[in-house]
């Protein structure tokens, strides 16, 4: 007899715009196309090709041939930075659309048709930019802390000559001690000129924001410690549609580590902050109230449910 739990239905969590609602990756496929990736998959016991979940260089090729092979974009990571599951990654763009077809929120842009979005930490895969310019033609920028994001990330848009005009990589400079709205002057940032004109990249100091008092909320749990997240970042008179963000989950690398079925990699940067997702979040929601005419949308993936509650409070 099936219980009623075997019975109870999953919800679907594609989004029905995603390339891969209907078609999943095609192992077979991919492997017959590209000589790199067939040799990393292997028939399992039920005879499905599958790959080893478990190799970062596995999953890394499986990232590339997807983003070539189903959305014509070169791309490439070193060693150890944090390998996007496309799929999961498309997710969340389209979900971005459909907020922004909503009415929820006016549109008050004076663009037209033109989107902007801001991906707050896009790392070296710089994969939500190369999702959202390909497939709908949003212009982005993408901000991060460390010289090795930046420079991958701006080696990935200035392989995708196509689309390489629609994102921006901007550096965030780090502050040392913990961050608070009052003193978040301190970070400065550089832009990293995605207009690609054949001359690499021209830096130039950013004007920060003007800041407004605000009297952040007691929690007896740990504050965000770090660099700028959106406030030092987001530059005076600037305007986005929504700013998007896969935060850092954890608060250790040993914590991050303790799922042994897959390796996507992850640097202490990418993965680590003080109080984890839900400090980083929380901060964005902090920086939300003074950048309230700046952004249309504030949003962040969650690794969590058992932060939703506090967030949503």
């Amino acid at each position: 007899m099936v219980s009623k739990k075997n019975k109870r239905k999953r919800p679907d969590t594609i989004h029905p715009k995603n390339k891969y609602s209907d078609n999943p990756p095609d192992f077979a496929l991919l492997a017959s196309l590209y000589t790199s990736f067939k040799a990393f998959v292997f028939n399992s016991r039920d005879g499905r090709p599958r790959i080893d979940w478990t190799n970062f260089n596995s999953t890394r090729e499986l990232t590339r041939v997807l983003l070539l092979h189903d959305h014509g974009l070169n791309w490439w990571i070193r060693n150890g930075q944090l390998c996007p599951t496309v799929p999961n990654r498309s997710k969340y763009i389209h979900w971005i659309e459909d907020l922004l077809s909503s009415d929820i929120i006016p549109n008050n842009n004076s663009n037209g048709d033109i989107v902007r979005g801001f991906d707050k930490g896009t790392g070296a895969n710089c994969i939500y930019p190369l999702l959202g310019a390909s497939l709908l033609g949003w212009t982005f920028v993408g901000s991060d802390v460390t010289d090795v994001a930046l420079e991958w990330a701006e080696r990935n848009v200035k392989s995708n000559q196509h689309i390489s005009e629609l994102i921006e990589i901007r550096k965030v400079t780090n502050c040392q001690g913990t961050l608070s709205i009052e003193d978040s002057k301190c970070g400065e940032s550089v832009d990293g000129k995605s207009k690609m004109d054949g001359s690499g990249s021209v830096v130039e100091e950013a004007e920060p924001l003007p800041l407004s008092s605000f009297d952040l909320p007691s929690d007896a749990n740990k504050k965000y410690s770090g660099p700028p997240v959106l406030l030092g970042v987001v530059r005076d008179g600037e305007k986005f549609d929504f700013c998007m963000c896969n935060p850092p989950f954890f608060e250790t690398m040993e914590e991050a580590g303790l799922n042994p079925k897959t390796s996507f990699g992850g640097t202490p940067e990418e993965m680590v902050c003080p109080g984890g997702e839900k400090a980083f979040i929380t901060r964005i929601i902090e920086d939300s109230v003074v950048l309230k005419e700046s952004f249309r949308w504030f949003t962040s993936m969650l690794g969590r449910k058992t932060n939703l509650k506090f967030l949503t409070s």
